[in-house]
């Protein structure tokens, strides 16, 4: 009998161990795809312009700005010459209807960059805007 107690106690804690465990990555993963990285900082345009080193480069230094300039800066009635005076010139790869501005290294592992994606219609305002890892 004492040793079925013991059996069941440890059940109960390790059942316990691993449903806090996921619990705990549910509201880390809700957090992330609802802001994570991309929201922690508002926009700031002499932050968003500043040059950056070999050693930042490596960073996500745009990266925090993004789901600010998405939510609040952007809208329908934003033109691309708005997005230009406010964001400058597109990075590489872009075209006259998607512009491309790096971010940075954001995803945590250090290898892949992402960038926020801006389309424009034909019209010439923002109709969509995305990140995207590459």
């Amino acid at each position: 009998m004492v040793q079925v107690s013991k059996i069941v106690k440890w059940f109960f804690i390790v059942a316990g161990t691993i449903l806090a465990t996921l619990l705990a990555l549910c509201v880390f993963a809700f957090w992330y795809m609802n802001s994570g990285i991309f929201g922690m900082d508002s926009f700031d345009k002499q932050a968003w312009h500043k040059k950056t080193t070999n050693e930042q480069d490596a960073t996500c230094y745009r990266g925090g700005m993004a789901k600010d300039i998405i939510d609040k800066l952007l809208s329908s009635k934003t033109t691309r010459e708005d997005v230009v005076s406010l964001l400058g010139s597109p990075d590489g790869n872009s075209t006259e209807n998607s512009y491309r501005y790096v971010l940075g290294m954001c995803s945590g592992f250090g290898f892949d960059y992402d960038s926020l994606h801006i389309y424009v219609d034909g019209q010439g305002y923002i109709f969509h805007a995305k990140i995207m890892q590459h």
